[in-house]
């Protein structure tokens, strides 16, 4: 029996499907293609159950971090810290406002943001902003980097392309928070569009009129430069309708990490603590494997079997050739490079699925 890696067809079922078609239809009749009644419902909901004061939806996640950054008024001369192991968008978005990044280190155990190498990071460096990144959808160590970063005067940007559903050790919600938070609707992500979509949360009034200037091309600030990043109309349909369904689904995850925290122990594969099972969103479920090699065979034995599975951050950001010129801290992030697998990980998966992945990786190891 095949375990599927996203499970599509039932996260789209024909309720939610009909829904959606009966709102686009609405939106071709009325011609209400780019911002409209959906983008302002999504955004007061978004905002309501993620504890923020302001949602912005914007293009996609990574001009959220692009426009979040500007915002904080970081450009050239200053200097981000970035962790190793992020995808290539938290990078990209400081070098394309002009900025210059330095990685940041991560802890051994869940590749999150290591409060120490901040500290070390910016003594050396001199930091002008940070973007922790909660990776799979774990939280990073905010209250930590918080409190440092506060007494510094370091901007924080927290980039939660993966986090919608995690919770912070005090068990608030990822953008309950004093920081800018971003989040990535796209497509394969716990709260999804049907293309590209992002947005920005801040409980600062000002700093959310400015991302609403910079969004649509500076307009509303006579002295400004934005860009266009609205989000269409039909994304924001889109993740309205779904909207009431995701605290089910986010749930449902969480399950089944405890199924796989029970099932994969006394196996030779690393999980994650069983604290973060209440805690992450569990967008991904990663597990670490003694070496890339070990991870390459595990990888191909588990897809003959038809178990999707797929390796995450091959290498740090600093290993990447466009970067490698730039300087920080990474010792942690390359033990951490190239070991991951992150087996299927969908709200539709049973606890009967989890016990096939588990067996299979067991008849791997034996």
């Amino acid at each position: 029996m095949a375990v599927s890696f996203y499970n599509f067809h039932d996260l789209h079922h024909d309720s939610l499907k009909n829904t959606i078609k009966e709102r686009l239809n609405n939106i071709i009749d009325n011609n209400a293609f780019v911002e409209g009644e959906f983008n302002t419902a999504f955004e007061k909901e978004f905002a309501a159950k993620q504890k923020a004061k302001h949602c912005l939806l914007v293009a996609n996640g990574t001009d959220a971090l692009e426009i979040s950054l500007l915002a904080y008024c970081i450009g050239h001369g200053d200097k981000v810290g970035v962790p190793g192991i992020t995808f290539y968008a938290t990078a990209e978005a400081v070098l394309n406002v002009g900025a210059t990044p330095v990685w940041v280190d991560v802890d051994p155990v869940a590749g999150l943001m290591c409060p120490q190498s901040v500290k070390r990071v910016h003594e050396k460096h001199g930091l002008k902003g940070i973007m922790p990144v909660h990776i799979y959808g774990l939280p990073c160590p905010m209250d930590e980097l918080n409190s440092y970063c506060q007494s510094e005067n370091i901007f924080i940007i927290e980039d939660a392309a993966q986090a919608q559903g995690t919770f912070y050790k005090n068990e608030s919600p990822v953008g309950d928070s004093p920081n800018l938070v971003t989040f990535s609707f796209y497509p394969t992500k716990n709260l999804s569009a049907f293309g590209d979509a992002g947005c920005i949360l801040t409980n600062d009034d000002d700093l959310a009129k400015k991302i609403v200037t910079i969004r649509n091309h500076g307009r509303g600030d006579e002295t400004s430069m934005g860009r266009n990043s609205r989000c269409d109309h039909m994304q924001a349909a889109v993740l309205h309708a779904k909207l009431p369904e995701i605290d089910k689904f986010n749930n449902q995850r969480k399950m089944v990490a405890q199924y796989y925290f029970n099932a994969l122990q006394g196996l030779p594969v690393k999980t994650l603590p069983e604290h973060f099972i209440c805690l992450s969103s569990w967008h991904l479920y990663p597990v670490q494997c003694e070496s890339s090699e070990v991870r390459e065979k595990l990888m191909n034995f588990l897809r003959e079997k038809e178990i999707g599975c797929t390796p995450f951050y091959e290498k740090t950001l600093s290993q990447e050739p466009a970067l490698a010129q730039y300087e920080g801290e990474d010792k942690n992030a390359r033990g951490f490079a190239g070991h991951t697998l992150c087996l299927p990980m969908n709200p539709f998966l049973s606890q009967k699925d989890v016990e096939e992945v588990a067996g299979a990786i067991k008849e791997f190891f034996s």
